[in-house]
Formats: C-alpha cells, sequence, structure tokens
C-alpha cells in the first residue's frame, strides 16, 4: 500500500509499504478521505514526542474510511461499515481514568498513520471509540469529527451562560470550531481575535459579532480594543494559538471574575509572567483542556450528521495523497483551514 512515512523534520516521503493484517480485537480500515490540521504541522515540523515514537513513521489521525477486515471477537462492526474513529481511548483502568478525567489517561494509545492507504484500528479503540456512520452520512464532513470533538471539550469546561461576551484568540480550525459551538448552544456575543482577513471573514459568516484584525496590535492595543466592546473585559476567553505571545496578553483581556482557557498548546517548557494581583484579588479562573474523550467524539460525529454544525467550510481544499508535503507548505504558510486528503 502507499503511504507517507516521517523520517525527519520536514522529510516526508510517499512509499509503498506492506499493508496490515488485523490481530484479535482489532479491524482494518480502507481509508476513503484523511484531514490535515495544526498537529499534523508541528509533526511535520518538528517531529512528535507521543506520536513519532521510531522513524521512519506512519502519521496522521483524523480519517473515514471503510472496513475491509475484521480481527478475531469483534462482533459490534461488519465488513463494509464506513467508520469514523478517534485517535485514541482511554483505558478506563488509571488514576485519571477512575476519577473520569479520561483525556489525561496515563495510557491512551494514539492511532497513527491516516495519511495512508489503509489503517489499523487498536482493539481499545475499536471497542470504545470507533463509530459507525449512518446510512447516506456525508464522509467528507464526517472527517472533521475530532476537530469539533476537542472543542466541544473545552467549550464545556469553560462554563459559557447566555449573555456572556466570549472573544476567541486565534481562528485556525480550531478557534473556527468554537465560535460554530458557542452560537449553536447559548446566546452570547463572541469578539473574534485574528491576523488574517480570511479567517476573520470566516469567523463573521460563522456568527462572530465583533471581529477585531490584531495582525498590527500589542497586547495593550488588543486590551484597549476588547475593552471598547466590554469595559471591564470578556467573561470568557478561549486561547486557540498556542503561542506565548497570545498566551501572555490574555491575562489583560478577562474581566474580573472572568475565565481564561489556554486551550492552545505551547512547545513544552514554555513560560509567560503572570500578573497574580489579578489572579487573586479579581477572581482570574484560569484552565487548561486538552484532547477529547469518547463522549466527545460521539456527539460531535451525531451534531455532523445531523447538520446541527456545518463543518464543510473549513475544509479549504481537497488533494490526493502524494501531494502531501504541498499540504503541509499551505498550513506553514497559513493559508488554509483544514486539507482534505483523497486517498
Amino acid at each position: 500500500m502507499k503511504s507517507i512515512l516521517f523520517y525527519g523534520p520536514e522529510d516526508v516521503r510517499y512509499e509503498d509499504i506492506d499493508k496490515p493484517s488485523p490481530k484479535k480485537g482489532e479491524v482494518l480500515v480502507k481509508i476513503k478521505y484523511a484531514a490535515t490540521g495544526g498537529t499534523d504541522l508541528k509533526t511535520y515540523l518538528r517531529g512528535h514526542p507521543r506520536i513519532i515514537k521510531e522513524i521512519p513513521s506512519r502519521f496522521g489521525y483524523e480519517l473515514v474510511g471503510e472496513i475491509e477486515e475484521l480481527g478475531e471477537a469483534v462482533d459490534n462492526f461488519k465488513v463494509g461499515d464506513n467508520v469514523v474513529p478517534a485517535n485514541t481511548a482511554p483505558c478506563y483502568e488509571c488514576f485519571f481514568c477512575k476519577k473520569e478525567e479520561y483525556s489525561l489517561c496515563e495510557n491512551l494509545e494514539f492511532l497513527n498513520g491516516s495519511f495512508s492507504e489503509y489503517i489499523i484500528i487498536p482493539a481499545n479503540i475499536v471497542k470504545h471509540n470507533l463509530y459507525k456512520l449512518k446510512e447516506g452520512a456525508d464522509l467528507q464532513t464526517a472527517v472533521m469529527t475530532q476537530t469539533l470533538a476537542v472543542a466541544l471539550h473545552g467549550y464545556e469546561r469553560s462554563n459559557i451562560k447566555d449573555g456572556d461576551f466570549v472573544t476567541v484568540y486565534g481562528l485556525g480550525a480550531i478557534g473556527q470550531s468554537f465560535i460554530k459551538i458557542a452560537k449553536k448552544l447559548n446566546n452570547v456575543k463572541v469578539i473574534a481575535l485574528g491576523r488574517s482577513k480570511q479567517k476573520l471573514d470566516l469567523a463573521e459568516t460563522n456568527g462572530a459579532d465583533f471581529l477585531i484584525d490584531i495582525k498590527n496590535l500589542d497586547g495593550t492595543d488588543i486590551e484597549r480594543k476588547v475593552k471598547e466592546i466590554c469595559p471591564y473585559g470578556t467573561d470568557v476567553l478561549i486561547e486557540a494559538v498556542g503561542k506565548e505571545e497570545a498566551w501572555q496578553n490574555c491575562i489583560k483581556l478577562v474581566r474580573p471574575g472572568g475565565l481564561i482557557n489556554y486551550f492552545g498548546g505551547c512547545k513544552k517548557g514554555t513560560n509567560i509572567e503572570l500578573d497574580t494581583y489579578r489572579v487573586h484579588y479579581e477572581e482570574i479562573k484560569i484552565i487548561g483542556v486538552f484532547h477529547h474523550s469518547p463522549k466527545y467524539i460521539e456527539s460531535a460525529l451525531r451534531m455532523i450528521e445531523n447538520s446541527e454544525i456545518d463543518m464543510s467550510d473549513l475544509i479549504s481544499e481537497e488533494i490526493i495523497l502524494k501531494d502531501f508535503k504541498t499540504a503541509m507548505e499551505k498550513h506553514r504558510q497559513g493559508k488554509v483551514f483544514k486539507i482534505l486528503i483523497k486517498i
């Protein structure tokens, strides 16, 4: 089968490898579509400590496909089913799982290799986090399930209420998903902070009430712009950039008693300065939210299937597998949200 293999930073190759066979509890899926995103770009540029465990390595994790072969003891799926797998499943046995903090599971097994013609779905994902699509479901939008799922997780943790001002800082696919969810689930005003006209325009289409172009603004300027809209600061701030500068600016933008959700992951070892006066005396709540869990994957898929949230506008273009490197370069230039790879 054909596959994209990672050999090192910016060194990916389109090669022939052996087609795998499923073991007990596993299924073999013929991939129909895969999607690219921010994590793939980070992996392409610098590798990944949890995904790339050997060289060369397959990578990619968002996909929709058809079950081609069942391993022994798989009885809840059949050959021919169109399915969406999550890229992990919790073990349900570790310290964190017993506290129902499934995104922190110590034994998350990462699904890896969607940029290929076939993929083996591990037994634990088959058991806990693999979903059959409804008859006639749109495969191109179903592949966006995990993008919506992680945003649903972050949104639920942010304690957003009707009447709130919700500021989304960063307007990539995840930021846009937060805006979609906010306008679907609550009566809120959304402030969108971004650096590109394309992304700001899409934020407006998705329901953002106020747009702030921060391309040439420093933290003080951004604060002034936000407080022209809500003088005390925003009720909830969702950071969806994952860069030190954005994290640093966030503390200035939230109101006393407000909440900051640091959702965008920075490189390990990144540090910011924190105004402890604001956190203590103004009761600022600060949370970090990572990943998803099975309930968010299932909820996201059903919302997409039932046309409750339309994810199609986040698909910037469609390519074929051998052109994968071109997709990564477009992501690096910030020209796309998600690219769909037809396998």
